[in-house]
């Protein structure tokens, strides 16, 4: 299954345009996607130097859920930036999931107050082990996270778009087929074996 976003096409909620440039400095743009959710799902990162790319990776897992691949994405961006950054300036780190930014900036905070629960009826946080990563990696690399609009022509963000599409396409390569056998066994038989 060819997942990656065609410009030609129409009809969809991607804006071919790419009309919005990454902004100057150091940046990262992060994602993630799963196709059915949960289902098959990836994640990606790409790093700018003033609108240059200078680093991306992707990955991918199944079964995940799209939330997890989003909190992926951030991680890992995150990671690469504490490993490679020399902190001599301020850079920023974009995602298009609300989920991602929120926890991370605000709610991370409130649920480690309250011994990484949260009020109300139901108190367990789902994805703890990822916002407990976060929590760590964000101690050693303390930036806000800014939200972009997805799908909105703005180059970082579709570019980390594609990357986590390829995620979920590196894992459907390793995917067995089920019909394999059975097309194989069909072959087989119409050859008069």
């Amino acid at each position: 299954m060819n997942m990656r976003f065609d410009p030609r096409k129409t009809g969809s909620n991607r804006n071919p345009v790419y009309d919005r440039p990454v902004p100057p400095g150091l940046v990262i743009y992060c994602d993630g996607a799963c196709e059915p959710n949960p289902g098959i799902g990836g994640w990606g990162f790409v790093v700018y130097r003033d609108g240059k790319e200078q680093h991306a990776d992707r990955g991918g897992s199944n079964p995940t859920t799209n939330n997890i691949m989003e909190l992926t994405g951030a991680l890992r961006s995150l990671r690469w930036l504490h490993e490679h950054f020399d902190w001599s300036e301020t850079p920023r780190l974009f995602c298009d999931s609300m989920y991602v930014v929120n926890g991370c900036n605000e709610w991370r905070h409130t649920w480690k107050a309250r011994g990484w629960k949260r009020k109300g009826k139901n108190p367990d946080i789902a994805n703890l082990d990822l916002w407990k990563e976060l929590d760590e990696v964000l101690a050693l690399v303390p930036i806000k996270l800014d939200w972009c609009k997805g799908h909105a022509g703005i180059v970082g963000n579709e570019r980390a778009d594609q990357l986590s599409l390829e995620g979920i396409e590196a894992i459907q390569a390793l995917q067995p087929d089920p019909l394999a056998a059975i097309r194989e066994q069909l072959d087989y038989r119409s050859r008069g074996w």
